[in-house]
Order: C-alpha cells, then structure tokens, then sequence
C-alpha cells in the first residue's frame, strides 16, 4: 500500500472531574468481522487462501511463466481482546489503563446550565461532590484524524494523539440517560493536578474525553488550531467547554445531523483560551470539521481534519504549514485508496506516527486508536507499537 508521511501539531484541549460510583458490566460475545473484512463462504476462504500462497501459485505455473513480486499486506491488528475490570482500573501495560463506569451525573451538569469556563467546572464539581482543591493542568496534544469506508460499507475512525509522555485511560462509559461509549483520556492533569484516589479517576475521566465513539456508531475527537482567536460564545444559551462538548455528542448523539444539532444548542467556550475544531463522523459516512469563526459556528463536510481552518473566508488556512501538508498526505492516501478497511486505516495512522517526523526520542504518539464504527470495537495502540494493541468491545 502506498502512503505518504504526516506530521502531528500541538493542540490542547481542557478536562473536568467528578467522582460518582462506577457501574460495572463487562459482556462476553464472539469477536466481531472488523469493519471491511466480511465473513466468506468456506469455499471462498479456500481460494483467497490459495490465491494468497506465491508458493502453491508457483508449483502450478509453467517453467516460464513470469511472476511479480508482491508486498504481503499486513491484515493482523496485532492485538488482544480485553475485557474492562468490574471496578477500578486494569493496567494492561505501564501507564495504559482500562475501566468502565456507569453513570456519571452528567444530566445534572447539563441541568444546571453546563460551565462556561474552567472555573465553573471545578465549583460544580466541588459543591455536588466536596472534593475540594481540585485545578486544572495544561494538556496539549497533537492531532491527526482520517475517516474511511471499506469495501463492504464498513467505516473506520482512526486518530493519533501525540504528547510527550501521558498516562492513558481507554474509558467505557454506560450513562442511564444517555448511550453507552468509549473515550480516551490523558490522565495526567487527573493525577497531577486533583490527586484522585485510583478509584475515583475513571468517573473524573468521563468528563475528559479528547477522541471517542458510542454504541449508535458516531465518532468524535477535537484538534487544535494554531490562531489567536478565542471561542467565547456569549448568548442566552447553556454553556460547554471543550471536553463536556465532546462528552455531550457521545452521550446524546447518533449522528453527524444531531450532534451538529446539539452544538448549536450550547454555547462553546474554548478551554485555556485554545482554538479547536471537532471531527464528527457518523455510520452512514458522513464526516464534518466544526469550526467557530468570529463566535459563528460553520460545517465543512471533510473525511480528514489536522490543525488549519478549513472554512472559506478570511480565516481559511490559518495554521501551521506543516498542518497543510499532513493534510495533503491524508488527501493524496484518500485518492490512492477509493475504500480503506481498519487495516489501511491503521497503516496511515502508522506513517503519521510522530517519530517519523521528530527525532526527539522524547517526543511520540502517546496512543493510536481505530474506532470499528460497524462493529463497535475500538483498538488501541500505544507509543507507536503497532504490533501490540488491546480491542475492547462495546457492552450493552
């Protein structure tokens, strides 16, 4: 397969915390066919399998008959089916963790008009829980976000977050009001800056997500833009900030339509005065970036998003240069891949991967994850070893 190199930018994003008791329901099925690599008549495997031995083909072709080289394509996630922990937290290697919870009270943060800054965040979390002290640490990450549908009418969401170092939760969230979903989440600002108990951190995560996907197959995760304008809506509407936006979505919305819905509902006020855009994208393959530009919300329909305004206008390509060209490689794969199945998907998040543009050994991609919007698995990589994933699938 023929892919081009990316690099990811800085973006950052705000996470707020809560600690309410965790709802445990782990669910044992057979593995589900990745999206893009449909079940085959016995029959059928037989001759994929012949056809895919260059050794048998060469036993049965003429003495001088000329064959062509071809590079194996690697259709093995590499990965391990794990099941989240009743409670707490499983470690499945150093600073990757894995939890479940049920619901979280977000209903009640919604109810009370939501939080249009940081500290508003930390007074509902403070005067609903008494967990004094709490504080918010900087996180910044880099983003690179590719969509795709398979040949079978499968989709794939696959997102690189790069950071320097990060302690990683792979969260499963089962609200009573609201579907049930899978988020990632930088658990350094948790640990650092509010000091949870290890029990406490999954239900603080929950309102931290920066990439996920829910159970209607929706597939959401938020980017930087590289400007000096501020998202600060200011109308008689209720407030979110970055994260509790993209829980929202998660929680409320099954497709691209009613999660634009729901963001025009609330008023966006950008965490630690960040610019940032959404990548939404639905099971029917539509995908969009929201952007805000001078406090007016604006749709481009796209399969890929890095860290430039794609709006037509003035603001339109504002970011970082080297934003431009992740995107012109994401472009250029698009085209050379007319339908792309988990594997492709997770072949080009493999070439954006950090490393490959900074030699800073310091510097990588914290986690890799590919959302299966079709079969509502998610697997995760960490660090760039993409030989070595965890697949979680989604309970009911």
């Amino acid at each position: 397969m023929k892919t081009k190199r990316l690099r990811a930018l800085i973006c950052a994003v705000l996470a707020a915390m809560m600690t309410l008791p965790a709802l445990s329901c782990a669910k044992e099925e057979a593995e589900p066919v990745p999206a893009g690599q449909a079940e085959m008549p016995a029959a059928e495997a037989q001759k994929t399998d012949d056809e895919e031995n260059p050794a048998e083909e060469a036993q049965d072709a003429p003495a001088d008959a000329e064959t062509e080289p071809e590079t194996a394509r690697d259709t093995d996630l590499h990965d391990e089916r794990v099941t989240p922990p009743e409670s707490g937290m499983l470690e499945v290697e150093k600073n990757m963790f894995l939890a479940k919870v049920g619901d979280c009270g977000f209903s009640a943060f919604l109810a009370g008009g939501g939080a249009s800054s940081d500290a508003d965040v930390v007074a509902f979390l403070t005067a609903h829980l008494s967990v004094p002290g709490l504080d918010f640490a900087q996180i910044g990450a880099g983003c690179s976000t590719v969509t795709a549908q398979s040949a079978d009418g499968g989709h794939v969401f696959g997102r690189n977050f790069d950071w320097s170092s990060a302690q990683v939760l792979m969260l499963e969230a089962h609200p009573s009001d609201g579907y049930a979903s899978f988020s990632t989440v930088n658990l350094d600002f948790l640990r650092e800056s509010a000091r949870l108990p290890d029990e406490a951190i999954p239900m603080a995560a929950y309102y931290a997500p920066l990439d996920g996907m829910n159970e209607k197959g929706l597939a959401v995760s938020v980017n930087m833009i590289s400007d000096t304008a501020r998202i600060a809506q200011s109308t008689d509407k209720p407030d979110l900030t970055t994260t509790t936006a993209l829980r929202l979505l998660l929680d409320r919305a099954a497709t691209v339509d009613e999660a634009l819905a729901l963001l025009e509902s609330y008023d966006l006020h950008g965490s630690y005065d960040m610019m940032i855009h959404f990548a939404v994208a639905d099971l029917t393959g539509r995908a969009v970036d929201v952007e805000y530009v001078g406090q007016e919300m604006v749709v481009i329909e796209t399969p890929i998003l890095t860290n430039f305004y794609l709006a037509e206008g003035e603001k339109h390509g504002i970011g970082s240069e080297e934003s431009h060209r992740r995107f012109d490689a994401l472009e250029a794969f698009m085209a050379e891949h007319e339908t792309a199945d988990i594997y492709d998907v997770r072949d080009a998040l493999m070439t954006a991967r950090e490393s490959a543009f900074d030699p800073d050994p310091s510097e990588g991609t914290e986690w890799s994850v590919l959302y299966d919007q079709t079969n509502l698995t998610a697997t995760w990589y960490r660090r760039e070893k993409f030989d070595a994933g965890w697949t979680v699938e989604l309970g009911k």
